[in-house]
């Protein structure tokens, strides 16, 4: 079996200018604010335009992390997000 891989490993995968995460939060803000419309769509697509620049100063990953520290997303084999004593 031939398996292929990115030239550059630390870069992140990219999806014309986005990062995934970009990407898909892109997309799906796209797709609400045309259903929705109006007032509320414009302002979605507003706050996307200010939430991209902010979010590119942060780490990658920090979008599931920050589902994760709401309880949107729950990783496996990891702390829950108020547990701040840890035993090994």
């Amino acid at each position: 079996m031939d398996e292929r891989l990115p030239q550059y490993l630390h870069r992140p995968v990219q999806i014309l200018w986005f990062g995934s995460d970009e990407f898909i939060l892109v997309m799906s803000t796209i797709f609400v604010a045309v259903i929705v419309g109006g007032v509320i769509g414009w302002t979605l697509l507003g706050a996307l335009l200010l939430f991209i620049p902010w979010k590119r100063t942060k780490p990658r990953g920090f979008i599931p992390h920050l589902a994760w520290r709401w309880g949107l997303l729950r990783f496996r084999h990891y702390p829950g997000p108020t547990q701040t004593r840890f035993y090994e």
